[in-house]
């Protein structure tokens, strides 16, 4: 018998299961694809970013070593290198330094106010060195009255000081933490070395200049080792300690990059670069190096993803609204299709069944007259067994008459030969009767 109610289970189901399984395998794929494109995106662009930001300390540095390379040559610098050899170079308090100073700051001046005008800054941050490396002049420093040694942590000094007096410019940390560096080498007329010159910039303008938009920041960490040496740094409060291995320099926002930057992005960072995703934020670190390669310091740059992962999460949406119509569009004419079609079959199997119903009872009727044909046919069976066994004993006893029957048949042989012997005698006792009879009348 049909089963009305798995037709349309076995027709609707498979439909159901179909578009459910292609709905999952699109919101799957929409999501995985959507994804990447995000997660490409922004790797994209945090790969920008860092080459925008080291391609920016590139050009300070250059932009420093070009501002250096402007007084390396110049006559009154020459001139007050020359004066400040007169002296002891290596007596920080010697007077000749000190005059060597003047010289330098009285040509300096009307420099220092065309630059502080034209450029809106107050600090025109040139320095002077004398070999190995000592403090001549810093220009930004009004009272400055010794030429103190740097040999102990300005290694750029030292290296220019060497070889053929190269150029050197790169991130070098100093008292005020990361400053980017150019140098120059201050070269008298007849080739002789008397120092160097240089400019610098500090950190914050790469930090400032680095973000575009608001959801952008940047934060900066130097090694807590270094600390020794910058000791404008050496301020817990302004500058803490981050798990005893990096100091907290600057941030354009502190309160979002601590608490996103954590101990562990910030050693992992340092040894490479490093991103992750924290809530609605994502976080790139990468190591500073100085102008030697050795890494100094972390900067990370932060971004709120908020806009891209909310432009994910509506296609999600999206996917699961389209995966619902469809559904709805599919399921719903595959019901009704369906509905119609099970409503005709019922009436067919209604009538089948009717049908079969009829065939049953027929199918009973035939069955009890097949039993009595049977129970017939069993009696009839016996009473062939029961004839057979008399025919088996009418043949035993035809068998016996005709036995008896050729024993009678010889007796009749016999009884026929003494008839007919009798029949002689008779036949001889008439013919003497008769010759009697007439004997008799004669």
């Amino acid at each position: 018998m049909f089963r009305n109610r798995s037709i349309g289970t076995k027709i609707l189901f498979p439909v159901i299961g179909s578009t459910i399984v292609f709905a999952l395998l699109l919101y799957f794929l929409g999501n995985w694809i959507v994804s990447g494109m995000i997660e490409t995106e922004l790797k994209n662009m945090f790969q920008s970013k860092i080459a925008d930001i080291k391609t920016s300390e590139d050009r300070i540095s250059k932009t420093m070593l070009s501002h250096a390379s402007l007084f390396s040559r110049a006559k009154a610098v020459q001139e007050a290198y020359l004066f400040a050899y007169q002296g002891d170079i290596n007596n920080e308090d010697d007077p000749h330094m000190e005059e060597a100073r003047g010289k330098l700051r009285e040509y300096f001046s009307s420099i220092e106010k065309g630059y502080t005008q034209n450029l809106q800054k107050d600090n025109f941050r040139i320095h002077f060195h004398l070999p190995p490396a000592r403090s001549l002049l810093r220009l930004w420093k009004k009272k400055q009255n010794k030429s103190d040694d740097l040999s102990s942590f300005r290694n750029t000094i030292l290296k220019i000081g060497e070889g053929n007096h190269d150029p050197v410019t790169g991130i070098e940390i100093g008292r005020g933490g990361f400053a980017i560096r150019g140098i120059a080498p201050v070269i008298a007329d007849n080739g002789r070395y008397l120092g160097s010159v240089e400019a610098l910039s500090s950190y914050d303008p790469l930090v400032k200049y680095s973000i575009s938009n608001p959801n952008e920041f940047v934060a900066v960490y130097m090694n807590k080792e270094l600390l020794s040496i910058a000791h404008r740094l050496q301020n817990p409060e302004r500058y803490p300690v981050i798990a005893d291995k990096f100091v907290y320099v600057s941030s354009t926002n502190k309160d979002i990059t601590d608490e996103i930057i954590s101990p562990g992005f910030l050693g992992r960072a340092s040894r490479g670069q490093w991103q992750e995703k924290m809530g609605k934020y994502v976080a790139v670190g990468f190591p500073i190096k100085d102008f030697s390669g050795k890494q100094v310091g972390v900067m990370t740059y932060v971004y709120d993803a908020t806009y891209l992962y909310g432009t994910l999460n509506g296609i999600r949406w999206g996917i699961v609204i389209f995966s619902i119509i469809l559904l709805i569009f599919i399921v719903g004419p595959t019901l009704f299709i369906v509905r119609t079609i099970t409503t005709r079959l019922n009436r067919i199997i209604s009538n089948l069944n009717q049908g079969s119903d009829q065939v049953a009872h027929a199918s009973s009727q035939v069955s009890a007259s097949s039993q009595s044909l049977a129970e017939g046919s069993s009696e009839q069976a016996a009473s062939l067994e029961e004839t057979s066994a008399s025919l088996e004993e009418i043949s035993s006893m035809t068998s016996q008459t005709a036995d008896n029957s050729g024993q009678a048949d010889g007796l009749m042989k016999d009884a026929n030969q003494v008839i007919a012997g009798a029949n002689q005698s008779m036949t001889d006792l008439t013919h003497s009767m008769d010759e009697i009879s007439k004997a008799s009348e004669q």
